[in-house]
């Protein structure tokens, strides 16, 4: 690395600091999360992209939600954005960061990656869907888990465990609020098939 602009240094110490207070590794890359209008006193996703832009190390920003908090009155999803950096695109910062590099490699194979995917139940059939979530989902408790509805409405079994295939999630809304995500697991719900042919019934569809 040649010799650095002071506009590059500041935004390298800026990134690293951010990294380890706030960077998630997973099998898709890096990600950093923002909660919408957070206040002067952090950066905003905006702020770390242009440090990125600057360093040259691609990425994106995405919207992603975590869990309300335990004070929330309204108990709804957090909204923010996400900078997100590619594992293809790692490369870039750990040229900035070097101590990055051992972490990368201690990503476990199994790790899961940003997405959290359901099966959702339509009158043509089953459509998988993603849920925008922040990239530490695996990692919250049982109760953030449960208040971000990633736990089966009807068992209460965790839908974030994806080992087994009788019991991964589906979108199967309560009857008195049909547009709010209801996830269920696949043997409280019939793997969604009841709720197929309930739905073809009431589109007058063949089943």
């Amino acid at each position: 690395m040649g010799q650095l602009s002071n506009d590059e240094r500041c935004a390298q110490r800026r990134i690293v600091a951010t990294v380890r207070s706030c960077g998630v590794l997973n099998s898709d890359g890096l990600a950093m999360w923002r909660e919408a209008d957070c206040g002067e006193w952090k950066a905003t996703a905006a702020e770390i992209g242009r440090d990125l832009d600057l360093l040259g190390v691609p990425h994106t920003i995405v919207t992603a939600y975590r869990f309300p908090l335990a004070n929330s009155w309204n108990k709804k999803m957090r909204r923010g954005e996400e900078v997100r950096i590619a594992g293809k695109d790692l490369p870039h910062l750990v040229r900035w960061m070097p101590s990055l590099k051992k972490s990368i490699d201690s990503i476990p194979e199994d790790c899961p990656g940003w997405g959290f995917m359901f099966f959702q139940p339509k009158a043509e059939g089953m459509a998988l869907m993603g849920f925008a979530l922040s990239a530490d989902w695996p990692v919250w408790s049982q109760k953030q888990a449960r208040a971000a509805r990633l736990l089966c409405a009807e068992c209460a079994y965790d839908l974030r465990k994806g080992d087994d295939e009788d019991r991964l999630p589906y979108n199967i809304p309560a009857p008195d609020k049909p547009n709010r995500l209801r996830l269920v697991c696949g043997r409280c719900c019939n793997q969604g098939l009841d709720q197929i042919k309930a739905l073809a019934g009431a589109a007058g569809q063949p089943l």
